[in-house]
């Protein structure tokens, strides 16, 4: 047999038996370990920390067709300490999140437990709009090729 037969093509993500083997691995819902599987796909370099994942390719990718389900896994992998959120989204912008090694110390005392980042809701757009920082982070995400001086942001 010709070892071509063996050999892998294309990417792969890497699960390190240690983390399978945890309980803040094996204590997550089958929907957030797959897609934790995604967020890892979404690594392009060693170098690179910061991971996404929109709802819209969970739902291309099927590992959830619902965003309550899909907030829900994002929440348990930032809660068992796989993620911590940088950016909470929302708006036309995804949620940033950094791989985490936090999950080494899940169900110790020494475990430090990291809020999870809400992103912007269609519903509080009025209130994100009042504020200048989540106004400009909106238009950055809704206009991201614009840029966004006194002039442009009056036509908007």
């Amino acid at each position: 047999m010709s070892k071509s037969k063996n050999k892998v093509t294309g990417g792969f993500v890497m699960m390190p038996h240690n983390l399978i083997e945890s309980d803040a691995y094996i204590l997550l819902s089958t929907t957030a370990k797959l897609a934790y599987m995604y967020f890892k796909r979404d690594l392009r370099s060693g170098h690179q920390t910061n991971v996404t994942l929109t709802f819209g390719q969970a739902k291309k990718y099927r590992v959830c067709q619902s965003p309550d389900t899909f907030s829900k896994a994002k929440k348990g992998l930032v809660g068992n300490g796989l993620l911590d959120p940088v950016d909470g989204g929302g708006l036309n912008a995804p949620a940033i999140f950094d791989l985490s090694y936090r999950w080494k110390k899940f169900g110790t005392d020494q475990f430090k437990a990291v809020p999870y980042k809400t992103g912007i809701g269609s519903k509080y757009f009025k209130t994100a709009m009042a504020d200048e920082a989540k106004k400009k982070k909106v238009l950055k995400a809704r206009y991201p090729k614009r840029k966004l001086g006194s002039t442009t942001e009056n036509t908007l």
